[in-house]
């Protein structure tokens, strides 16, 4: 019951629903402990040829009324069970999906996109049908077996002890098959979410798995994911087909046991051909809950797994949380790295070692550097993307970075990553996603700034022309400059090139960095680059090794340092290779 928990605050809002659905269930179950009860009254009174057209007409009726009301009962059942269903599906895809943006990148780390579809399709219908359809098929087995089992002990108790002896032996089967069943479904969940994360990265990475003509080993894997699969779920299928015939073995001794005690009593007086009737409906209406007990325990341990992998995503907490008077901000005027030191969560490694760093609002920070020497990870700390280790090492405006909301944080910066990431929505789309209110920026200017004007030319439909999943129908260099255009059109005051002049041409470049004076004037630009002559106008450069700064000014006086950007400039505008 613990596991409810998680859906307390929907049973507390719907809690008249539940009621009401349960009375209808009790309601149901009443109709039918009536009709065999009619029933036999009928045989005895033909039995006994005391039968009258009057009366069998009245019992007629009698057991039409029932039939009509079970049948009136039940479709107003599946109606509140259906809304109380479909209605807790819907919240909790909302709430799964809200706690997921809630979360920090590590998160992401550990919990892989195919398990999260997996446990955001398959496992929330599991959760919300557990919910609802399975716990009142619980309930209503339960409920039958009890209100059936006080209509059979009023007819005749020894005949009903006798004839129930068997059906316990059900139970036994259940209670060791049960934590095997459960342990197996646990499996067979884990298993499809691997095998659904291995779909979805060969889905991502067709491009390059045809690159390097792979598509025979990467088949494999995915068929041997999909066998394993299949094996832990044949596995499972196996055990519980054990449960249907085992329960109707032991229903059919039952019934043996009923008729020959029965035709024992009726010879002796004691019980009416009538009554045995009622009792041997009445035991098949007993033992058919009997057996769905066991297939309702089997889902339950099934689906009790489903809620765990749900419940543990609805309740994971981010790190990064804003006080509870967290600061507004908007702009800044200085930003400033003490003696800053970083190391990504769950490792012990440094990335970033004592680093000291101002960056002042309106001017341009160029930050270059040998591959790993924690470029991207410096300025990911600029997106809170990863909680502060050292509260008071990273201050805006004097406060802590921490002080401040950390969606007004974000709102601060308009974001290039390494890779680009498109949505399956037309180019238009995608760039305006980076709009906002504040946002002055026209969407045909920002296309303007980014050079990508030109590549409309060759598009098929233009601004309307759908990129594909992660911009497989554009080049290396139109997602790059699509995802420019898109941070432009965001204009804020902070915006930030991890490496994303990397596959455009010299010329492009040029044009990129000369429009960026024109429309970022005044506002603060952060340029990480491997292309030295993309930061050469940088108001500040600086050079970074093992996550210090080794070295730091502008152009002419890194040159005249005659340092590591001095031999990397020389090499680049020769046309050589930059060494890493």
């Amino acid at each position: 019951m613990k596991r409810f928990k998680a859906i307390q605050w929907y049973i507390q809002k719907y809690w008249w629903q539940y009621a009401l659905t349960l009375v209808l269930s009790i309601g149901i179950i009443y109709c039918d402990i009536k009709k065999p009860e009619i029933i036999g009254e009928a045989v005895d009174l033909i039995g006994l040829g005391q039968i009258k057209e009057e009366t069998l007409f009245s019992l007629l009726i009698l057991l039409t009324t029932i039939v009509l009301t079970k049948f009136i009962i039940s479709i107003g059942k599946s109606i509140f069970l259906g809304n109380l269903f479909h209605r807790l599906f819907y919240q909790i895809k909302i709430r799964f999906m809200k706690n997921i943006l809630l979360q920090d990148a590590d998160y992401f780390t550990i919990y892989h996109p195919g398990d999260l579809m997996t446990r955001a399709t398959s496992d929330t219908f599991s959760m919300a049908n557990v919910s609802t359809h399975l716990i009142f098929g619980l309930i209503t087995v339960i409920l039958t077996i009890i209100m059936t089992a006080v209509s059979m002990i009023k007819l005749n108790l020894t005949l009903t002890i006798y004839s129930i002896i068997p059906l316990p032996f059900i139970f036994i089967v259940v209670v060791i098959m049960r934590p095997k069943i459960s342990a197996n479904w646990r499996l067979v969940r884990k298993k499809n979410s691997t095998m659904g994360n291995l779909a979805m990265e060969s889905v991502q990475h067709v491009k390059l798995i045809r690159a390097f003509v792979n598509e025979k080993e990467d088949y494999k894997k995915l068929e041997g994911s999909a066998q394993e699969c299949y094996d832990t779920e044949k596995k499972s299928v196996l055990m519980q087909s054990t449960f249907g015939p085992t329960f109707r073995f032991f229903t059919n001794i039952s019934q043996l046991i009923a008729y020959g005690y029965g035709a024992y009593l009726i010879i002796n007086q004691e019980l009416t051909v009538g009554e045995l009737i009622t009792f041997s409906l009445l035991l098949a209406q007993f033992s058919g809950p009997m057996m769905q007990l066991g297939n309702q325990v089997s889902q339950f341990a099934q689906s009790a797994i489903s809620f765990d992998r749900v419940t543990e995503v609805l309740e994971a907490k981010p790190e990064i949380i804003d006080y509870p008077n967290a600061k507004d901000i908007n702009q800044f005027h200085t930003i400033e790295f003490f003696d800053y030191t970083f190391s990504y969560p769950k490792t012990r490694l440094e990335i970033l070692k004592g680093f000291d760093l101002t960056i002042t609002s309106g001017k341009s920070l160029g930050i270059v550097g040998k591959t790993g020497s924690g470029k991207t990870t410096l300025i990911r700390q600029l997106l809170r993307r990863f909680p502060i280790q050292n509260g008071n090492s990273l201050k805006i405006d004097g406060y802590p970075i921490s002080y401040y909301k950390k969606t007004d944080i974000r709102k601060l910066v308009s974001y290039v990553p390494q890779e680009h990431l498109l949505f399956a929505r037309s180019v238009k789309e995608n760039i305006l996603m980076g709009k906002n209110e504040e946002s002055n920026v026209e969407l045909e200017y920002a296309i303007q700034m980014a050079d990508f004007e030109k590549d409309l030319a060759f598009l098929e439909n233009g601004l309307d022309t759908i990129v594909g999943e992660y911009g497989v129908t554009l080049s290396g260099g139109q997602k790059q400059r699509l995802s420019i255009a898109r941070a432009l059109i965001k204009d804020a005051p902070i915006l930030i090139l991890d490496d994303s002049l990397s596959a455009v041409d010299g010329t492009t470049e040029a044009n990129i960095i000369k429009n960026l004076k024109e429309i970022r004037k005044n506002k603060t630009n952060i340029i990480v680059a491997h292309r030295l002559t993309a930061v050469e106008d940088c108001d500040e450069i600086i050079v970074m090794e093992n996550g210090k700064i080794v070295e730091r000014g502008t152009h002419q006086e890194l040159m005249d340092q005659k340092g590591w950007y001095y031999e990397q400039y020389v090499i680049q505008e020769m046309g050589g290779s930059a060494h890493e």
